[in-house]
């Protein structure tokens, strides 16, 4: 499976229209095998693999959203990201798996999608790297 994972991207990435195309293929492709984990995952399993890279992916979009002007962060998508960190920061602080959250992650992983054809994809790369700079 495809997995969201925080890899350092160059600027050019953002500039290129078909290296844009490729980036969102694979984004559309990793957030559509984290939304069959989240059915396949069991109640209290360790979900710190899964849940990091989903928490970053989010705030990075967050981030990028508030810094693009045709964005903001009042958008539909945005609130819905929001709400659903809520609930990753808590399973990551627990580390463990809530199904009770299925469905706000999946609603929220589908406005992630539709985010990032809104959101600048240079501002997305910047907040990307600066989040994945740790790791």
């Amino acid at each position: 499976m495809a997995k969201i994972t925080p890899t350092r991207v160059k600027k050019q990435v953002g500039l290129n229209p078909i290296a844009k195309l490729v980036a969102r293929e694979n984004m559309r492709k990793a957030i559509l095998d984290q939304k069959i984990q989240l059915y396949m995952r069991s109640e209290g399993e360790p979900c710190d693999d899964f849940c990091v890279p989903m928490w970053m992916m989010f705030r990075a979009l967050i981030n990028a959203a508030g810094a693009d002007p045709k964005v903001g962060v009042d958008t539909y998508e945005v609130k819905i990201i929001r709400g659903a960190l809520s609930a990753l920061e808590q399973m990551i602080t627990d580390n463990k798996y809530r199904r009770v959250n299925i469905i706000s992650l999946e609603t929220a992983l589908d406005c992630a999608y539709a985010l990032t054809n809104k959101v600048n994809s240079v501002l997305f790369n910047q907040e990307w790297n600066r989040l994945a700079g740790g790791m």
